[in-house]
């Protein structure tokens, strides 16, 4: 039975087969071939050809001489893909992954703070103290469920990464943005308090004090809060 697909869009060609290579409706070493699946879906082998390259691209498969394209096991993904990391969200297969995000932001981002303390300037205050206003205004205002939360946290460790002045560290941060986009979505139905605030004053407090100590300490306890709230949400999640 072909499925319906716009013949232009081999987007849409992508968003299935890789939400059904991550959901396990594809199973790793499943062979994949352009005319099977040209058939199946009604496009062209041109199209299909497209939409494979960008699955090779996110680590989901691997072309084979003659033999046509394997599916990869789940090791092999890129897992901070943006699209990759939608399909497990969708799939109800994000919520482990929260608890590998913490441990790496636990081994990590102390040490932001702590540099961006002692190298932060006069525009990265700024920016640290208009993110975390705008996020305390629609927090109270909102809730945390507020995309205007979600956008100012995120902006705001974005702004003490750029902080640091240390561009390593900046794009190591900034990969896991589309899996922090994620985790909000996850935790804001557990967080029922303004400590989430409250720990982000402390850091923000700590950087414009110039103080590296004090922001190590205050980003372990921020993280320590948001760990415990994963790990609430990711139970009742399980629950469902």
């Amino acid at each position: 039975m072909k499925k319906s697909i716009a013949r232009n869009l081999p987007a849409q060609l992508i968003n299935s087969i890789g939400s059904q290579i991550v959901s396990g409706a594809i199973l790793p070493g499943t062979v994949l071939t352009a005319d099977a699946l040209a058939e199946e879906y009604g496009v062209s082998r041109t199209v299909v050809r497209e939409a494979l390259k960008v699955l090779h691209d996110k680590g989901l498969t691997r072309a084979r001489t003659k033999t046509g394209t394997l599916v990869l096991e789940r090791y092999e993904w890129n897992l901070l893909d943006p699209d990759l990391l939608g399909w497990l969200h969708g799939s109800g297969l994000g919520a482990d992954l929260m608890r590998d995000l913490e441990e790496v932001r636990e081994s990590y981002e102390p040490w932001v703070a702590r540099v961006a303390a002692i190298r932060r300037g006069s525009k990265d205050v700024a920016a640290l103290t208009s993110s975390f206003k705008r996020m305390e205004l629609a927090f109270k205002t909102e809730g945390y469920s507020s995309d205007a939360v979600t956008v100012e946290d995120l902006n705001f460790h974005e702004a003490m990464l750029d902080a640091t002045q240390n561009e390593l560290m900046k794009q190591i941060g900034r990969l896991f943005t589309p899996l922090l986009r994620i985790r909000d979505d996850l935790v804001h139905t557990v967080i029922t308090d303004d400590r989430f605030i409250q720990d982000h004053q402390d850091v923000l407090d700590a950087i414009v004090d110039e103080d590296p100590d004090a922001a190590e300490i205050a980003m372990k306890k921020l993280l320590a809060t948001s760990s415990k709230n994963s790990k609430e949400a990711i139970k009742l999640k399980k629950r469902k």
